[in-house]
């Protein structure tokens, strides 16, 4: 029996949006939305939730506003939260748990299309499905990506972008986002944990940043070598030194200082391997 492209969508197989039952499905969907967005009591806003998503628990709150590309691929248990603007592209099912609460702007995407630019272009698309435990908690800004799995018990931090599936009783941080701590059930509050959370939180922007910042200055390398220019500039390094470090901190001052004499020390050496100076001091 040939399978509608409904039926192949929801399957995440390849399948043609703008077939005229999903066009049809897809405005139907975006009439209800006005209609739950625009709803001010809440207990009617719930009731019109519970009649779109394909399954529902008793009890579940939805703030406005709520995006959804169906919404009959959507299932959640019970008490269910969902704060401001959340978005759920749900060409394949989206299935939650009990328990579960998003902050605000959570998105779970399971749409995606084909790498190859010539099925891309031909309308071809296909979804990968995504599955929450219970007692989920995710903080707002959460990217949920196509074919994740998570399981029971799982908090993931503000911003963080989930490529992959976890399983239990894990912290999740980071873009691409990975185990920041296991929760031991019961567990006594550490307050190191936490501190040491916030600076792996810090570590990665870093890492980001550190990263860019190379890149740069690997284009100012290559600028040198072309022009015949010296790696050192003392003028431009006291600049960067005077802005930078504060001087009204004498705790922190002499700190701040030597990290930043290193990145750029380190700064000058990666310029020395791009251009290969013979007579650059290390």
């Amino acid at each position: 029996m040939t399978q509608t492209e409904k039926e192949k969508m929801i399957a995440g197989q390849f399948y043609f949006a703008q077939d005229t039952e999903l066009v049809a499905s897809r405005k139907e969907a975006r009439r209800q939305m006005k209609k739950i967005n625009a709803q001010e009591d809440d207990q009617l806003r719930q009731q019109l939730v519970q009649e779109v998503f394909g399954t529902s628990g008793n009890h579940l709150y939805v703030e406005p506003n709520i995006t959804f590309d169906y919404g009959f691929n959507i299932h959640v248990g019970e008490n269910f939260y969902c704060n401001f603007n959340n978005i759920f592209l749900d060409t394949c099912p989206i299935i939650i748990g009990d328990n579960v609460m998003f902050g605000p702007n959570v998105q779970l995407y399971t749409a995606t299309h084909p790498l190859e630019p010539v099925k891309r272009n031909s309308g071809l698309e296909y979804g990968k499905p995504i599955q929450i435990g219970d007692n989920a908690w995710f903080g707002g800004g959460v990217v949920i990506l196509p074919g994740v799995t998570l399981g029971d018990n799982v908090v993931v931090g503000s911003g963080s972008v989930v490529t992959k599936s976890f399983g239990d009783n894990v912290v999740l941080g980071g873009n691409p986002a990975r185990v920041i701590k296991k929760i031991t059930e019961n567990e006594p509050s550490n307050p190191l944990d936490g501190l040491r959370a916030k600076i792996d939180h810090i570590d990665d922007q870093l890492l980001e940043l550190l990263t860019k910042r190379l890149q740069i200055v690997g284009d100012v390398a290559q600028y040198k070598a072309e022009h015949k220019l010296p790696i050192l500039n003392k003028g431009r390094e006291e600049e960067i030194l005077a802005r930078l470090v504060p001087s009204n901190d004498a705790a922190l001052t002499p700190f701040l200082k030597e990290n930043f004499e290193q990145i750029l020390r380190l700064s000058k050496e990666y310029q020395a391997k791009i251009i290969k100076d013979p007579h650059h001091e290390k």
